[in-house]
């Protein structure tokens, strides 16, 4: 199913392999920067798990990984948490609540001002590495454990802090969950249920267990690269980081004079049903859902002027995919459609990646540019770009049709869950009429 109707994006943050910011999100994104590496030694004892022979019980054969470094870094003071409950919060609990803080800061809303509202809290996440890794030593914790270790209260959490009064859900839909989670905030502030919704994801490798049963599947890149689209795609790099973006009613944001990044025109989730397997990905499904999103939303395919798309790099999934853009807007289109994967910069953030695409999103509608993917040389032979009309940029170009330019963006998970957003740059500012001049209040400032 899917919604229309537009919903401004005013704020937004993140924290992300080689980016702790969404300034310097942009700065690696328009270098082509590649910011995978090794996970760091501190996490877990890697070597106990390391074995290079593919199918090793008990082993995996890449730790290859985006990071953003130390985690354990937070200041529970300024979020009114003691340090003991602190102390046994997932960090995904904390990242999330840093990275909120960022996105109203960058909306120009003070902590307090949504306090006692009806603003909801929408987060993708997947993975209890925290927990897990606690579980061989339960004595060791306190009576702020399960508070700490649950998946729900990474939305609860943020609307503890903030006072918000809305629904706060954590949505696990595996490597679709932010995603899925932007469109159900958007649908409940499109129907007027809500009057605003932080919407985020979040992924943190503290484990081993992942990498070991993503080995043990074949899904991890032996290369240690995301080669998406490319000849030589052979599995995913995981990755970690958080975003978070505020949504808001488009023309209460626009009566209210916010600073609009961006503007959703349709969103829309479905699943692939009964496939050849539980994980194995489907075109007509993925087609049916761009399909349906696009004819909601009233966007012409030759409207769309790039498609960041799910781009894992894996031998299964970019053909579905491409075929999928293709058969839905590429054919549709007199331009070949350029298409892309943030996650051949920082590795594949599983259940934050569709976040992570809709980061990359806004800011190539700001900067009017479209950064190059990476790691792709050969085009995959599995994949007819030229009578699908799709074509990979892989050195910087300009982003076609200005203010009337619209990116699209994929999210799939590998239980079959798929989610698409179509992400249009923000209206021309209205004039404002000049103030009466006359000297400017006292300047206060305290420490």
């Amino acid at each position: 199913m899917g919604g229309t109707g537009p919903v401004a994006i005013i704020g937004a943050a993140c924290r992300l392999p080689g980016a702790p910011d969404l300034e310097a999100w942009w700065r690696l994104l328009e270098a082509g920067q590649d910011a995978v590496t090794t996970l760091p030694p501190d996490r877990f004892a890697q070597a106990a798990f390391l074995h290079p022979r593919r199918g090793e019980p008990g082993k995996t054969y890449s730790f290859a990984a985006g990071t953003i470094g130390d985690v354990t870094g937070f200041d529970p003071g300024a979020f009114g948490i003691s340090p003991r409950e602190a102390a046994e919060m997932d960090p995904q609990q904390r990242l999330l609540l840093e990275v909120a803080a960022e996105a109203l800061e960058d909306a120009g809303i003070p902590p307090g001002a949504l306090a006692g509202s009806g603003t909801g809290v929408f987060i993708g996440a997947s993975l209890t590495d925290f927990s897990d890794m606690r579980r061989s030593d339960i004595a060791a914790g306190d009576r702020y454990f399960m508070t700490g270790s649950a998946l729900s209260i990474l939305a609860n959490r943020i609307g503890n802090v903030f006072d918000l009064r809305g629904p706060a859900q954590a949505v696990d839909t595996a490597c679709s969950a932010s995603l899925v989670a932007l469109h159900w905030a958007a649908e409940a502030i499109r129907a007027g249920r809500l009057p605003a919704a932080l919407v985020g994801g979040v992924n943190l490798l503290l484990s081993p267990y992942p990498f070991l049963g993503f080995a043990k599947a074949g899904m991890l890149s032996p290369s240690g690269r995301c080669h998406a689209f490319d000849a030589r795609a052979d599995g995913y790099v995981r990755a970690e980081g958080a975003g978070v973006v505020l949504l808001k009613p488009l023309a209460e944001a626009l009566a209210a004079g916010d600073a609009i990044r961006g503007v959703l025109l349709g969103t829309g989730v479905n699943a692939a049903g009964r496939t050849m397997g539980l994980s194995l990905p489907s075109g007509a499904a993925q087609q049916a859902l761009l399909e349906q999103v696009l004819a909601g939303s009233g966007v012409a395919p030759d409207r769309i002027a790039y498609f960041e798309a799910h781009g894992t790099g894996t031998a299964a999934g970019d053909p579905v995919e491409a075929g999928a853009i293709g058969a839905a807007i590429g054919r549709r289109r007199a331009a070949p459609l350029p298409i892309g994967s943030a996650k051949t910069n920082i590795g594949h953030a599983e259940p934050a990646s569709g976040m992570v695409g809709l980061l990359k999103a806004l800011a190539m509608l700001e900067a009017g540019r479209i950064p190059p993917s990476l790691h792709h040389a050969t085009p995959n032979p599995a994949i007819d770009f030229a009578g699908l009309n799709l074509r990979v940029p892989t050195a910087p170009e300009p982003l076609r049709g200005g203010r009337r330019a619209v990116i699209g963006i994929n999210s799939f998970g590998f239980g079959g869950t798929n989610a698409t957003a179509l992400l249009g740059a923000p209206p021309a500012p209205r004039a404002r009429p000049e103030e009466a001049g006359g000297p400017l209040p006292p300047l206060l400032l305290s420490a």
